[in-house]
C-alpha cells in the first residue's frame, strides 16, 4: 500500500507532477501484520533522507522492517505503542488510534517556497491530495477504509517528531484501518429519474 505512494516510473498520478516529490509519510503504525507497533516515516524521495534524518529526533533508529518488499523506503523510528499520540496530533480524533496506521505528510517545506516562490504551497497540498487519494484506493482493494484528517495540531506532530524549524512541515493528516458503520449517518434512495 505504502509502496504505491512512491513517485516514480511515470504511474499516475505522480507522473501529473512535474516537481520533485516534496512529501513524506511521518507514520504511527498502530495494528499492521508482521510490522511492530511504532513511529516510522516513508522516504518518497531519497534526495531528501539526510536532511529528514537531520531534522528528526536524534533519538530514533532509522531502522528498516526486515520485512518489507524490496526496496520501500521506510524506516522504523521508534518502537512502541503510540495511538495515544496518534489520537493527540489529531485534534483528539479516536480515528487517528483506532485503525491499522495514521500518518502526517510532511513536506520539504522552507527550501521549496525559497526556491518557487509562495505560490508553491498549493501544489504542496496537490502532492498530498494526490497520495491520500493512492491511499482511498489502495484502502479499497485490501477491504480497508481510509480518511483525511483536516483538523490536526501541527506543533504537535513537529514535537513528536523532533521538528524544530520550518525545514519539513505537515500539512495534512490521514488513518487507514477497518470500516466502522456510524449509526449516526442515514442512508437515502436515490432520487427518482423522470
Amino acid at each position: 500500500m505504502l509502496a504505491r505512494t512512491l513517485p516514480g516510473g511515470g504511474q499516475p498520478p505522480f507522473a501529473a507532477m512535474p516537481w520533485r516529490p516534496c512529501v513524506h509519510l511521518a507514520m504511527f503504525a498502530h495494528r499492521v501484520r508482521d510490522l511492530e507497533c511504532g513511529l516510522y516515516v516513508l522516504v518518497r524521495d531519497a534526495r531528501d533522507e539526510d536532511a529528514l534524518r537531520a531534522s528528526f529526533r536524534d533519538s530514533f533508529v532509522w531502522k528498516r522492517p526486515e520485512e518489507l518488499p524490496g526496496g520501500t523506503p521506510l524506516f522504523l523510528l521508534a518502537a512502541g505503542d503510540y495511538r495515544r499520540h496518534a489520537m493527540s496530533v489529531s485534534c483528539t480524533q479516536e480515528i487517528a488510534s483506532h485503525g491499522a496506521f495514521a500518518l502526517g505528510m510532511i513536506a520539504r517545506y522552507r527550501e521549496t517556497l525559497e526556491e518557487s516562490g509562495p505560490w508553491f504551497y498549493r501544489r504542496l497540498h496537490w502532492e498530498a491530495g494526490a497520495v491520500g487519494q493512492v491511499l482511498y484506493l489502495e484502502a479499497e482493494a485490501a477491504k480497508l477504509r481510509a480518511t483525511g484528517i483536516g483538523c490536526f495540531f501541527d506543533d504537535a506532530m513537529h514535537e513528536q517528531f523532533g521538528l524544530a524549524d520550518d525545514r519539513f512541515q505537515t500539512i495534512y493528516h490521514f488513518t487507514v484501518g477497518a470500516p466502522v458503520e456510524d449509526p449516526r449517518l442515514a442512508t437515502m434512495e436515490a432520487y427518482a429519474v423522470r
